[in-house]
This record gives structure tokens, sequence and C-alpha cells, in this order.
């Protein structure tokens, strides 16, 4: 029984059921809103609904998904990560909204929806379907909503003015061209990195500590060096080549 309930179908058959519920909530939102009104309406004066629907979705889709990505190499111990997925999902498009509010009244935006002139309605409704677009996304790649919090965390929190970042090693040098393979930049001033590029490629990143990043290498073309970049508030910053194999 323990092994069925961490499997790839019965994953699977929870993620229908949270999609088939996610429509329902929709339907009954667009059909007769009047009968939601009354429980949602606290919730509806703080943030607009789409956006919580919306990252539950995109977190629901990326672990169905999964159950058929992964039919060959599938791994039980993630099974809860897949229960929670709409819960996870509309948490994290909430706080991407928030932080987009937050920027909007950073440079002094008026938040007037629903005011104003037919002109206004319409910038109001395009705003809400970027919103519902950034829900979506950070709900189906938790990577994306990790950066956005890092890089906020860094504006806010870490001082500016510090010394720029300096690279002393780069291991391993090579890898296969398929990419995957994890990769240690060691060197100083390495907490604020925004980004990771093995020449055109942005690569997937972890900041370990202010002396090392963990990468994960990019697909590449076999037989040619890449150089590759690690960006930072200062600038950018050469971490030497990777050589595709």
């Amino acid at each position: 029984m323990k092994n069925f309930l961490r499997g790839r179908y019965f994953i699977a058959s929870v993620e229908i059921i949270y999609l088939l519920l996610l429509g329902w909530l929709a339907m009954i939102y667009i059909i007769d809103n009047n009968s939601l009104s009354s429980f949602l309406a606290p919730i509806a004066k703080v943030i607009p609904l789409g956006v919580p629907w919306f990252g539950a979705l995109g977190a629901v889709v990326i672990s169905l998904s999964g159950t058929f990505d992964h039919r060959t190499d599938w791994d039980p111990s993630w099974a809860l990560w897949h229960v929670t997925r709409p819960l996870i999902g509309a948490v994290m498009a909430i706080i991407s909204w928030l932080i987009f509010q937050a920027g909007i009244l950073s440079v002094g935006q008026a938040n007037n929806a629903g005011q104003g002139s037919n002109g206004g309605a319409s910038a109001n409704a395009s705003r809400d379907l970027l919103f519902y677009l950034t829900a979506f996304v950070v709900g189906y790649r938790e990577e994306i909503f990790r950066q956005l919090i890092k890089r906020v965390a860094d504006v806010i929190l870490t001082p500016g003015g510090g010394a720029p970042a300096t690279i002393s090693a780069l291991n391993p040098t090579q890898g296969p061209g398929a990419g995957g393979t994890p990769v240690t930049i060691t060197g100083n001033g390495l907490t604020g990195a925004t980004g990771v590029q093995f020449g055109a490629n942005a690569a997937l990143f972890r900041v370990d500590s202010d002396r090392q990043i963990t990468v994960t290498s990019p697909q590449g073309d076999a037989g040619a060096p890449v150089e590759v970049t690690v960006s930072t508030r200062s600038g950018n910053v050469s971490a030497g080549q990777f050589t595709y194999q």
C-alpha cells in the first residue's frame, strides 16, 4: 500500500483530480460568481483571485508532466512534493504577486484597479493578465521563484559597495555536450551572483556561500570551449573556459 501511494500512477491520478477541482472552481466562478463572493470576498480584497488559481494550475501541470517525463526513472521519494503542488504553487504565486506590487509602488505608479476611464480599465486588465502569467510560470518552475526571491533579498538585505567578485577556480573544466554536469566555481564575493553563462547559454546555479557557486552545465556543442561568465551586481567576471566533449 505504501509503495502504491508513492507510485507514478497514483500521483498522476492525484494531479488529474487537482486539475478537475481547479476546473470546477473556475466554472463556478465564471457561471455563478455570486455563489463564491461571500466566501472569497476577504481574499479578493487583498489579491486577484486568479493569482493563486494560476499558481496552483502551473504547479499541477508540471507535476503531471513529471509523471510522464520520468516514467523510466520515477523516484518515489518525491511523492509528497507532488501531492503538495497546488498549495505550494498558490503560495509562490501570491508572494511573486506581492513582489511585483511592491515594485510597482516603489517606482511611484498608482494602483487604481477598477477605477478611471476605459483606457485605465484596459491597462488594469493587461496588468492582471501579466500577473496571471507570472503566477503560472512560478508555479510551473520553482527555480524561477527561488531566483526571484534571491534577487529581492540581495537588493533589500545585501549591503552595496562591497569588493568586486573574484574567481579562483572552475572544476571540472569539461563535460558532455548533453549538459547536466555539476560544476563548482570558487572565489570570493560570490554571494551577489545573479547569473552564470556558458558561452551564450544560461545555466542553473546555486550560491553555496560567498566563496562557492554550484552550477549545472547547460547543453553545448562538443569540441569547442566556451567562456564561463558569472554575472554580479558589480559586473561580469570570467571563470575560465569549459570544454564540451
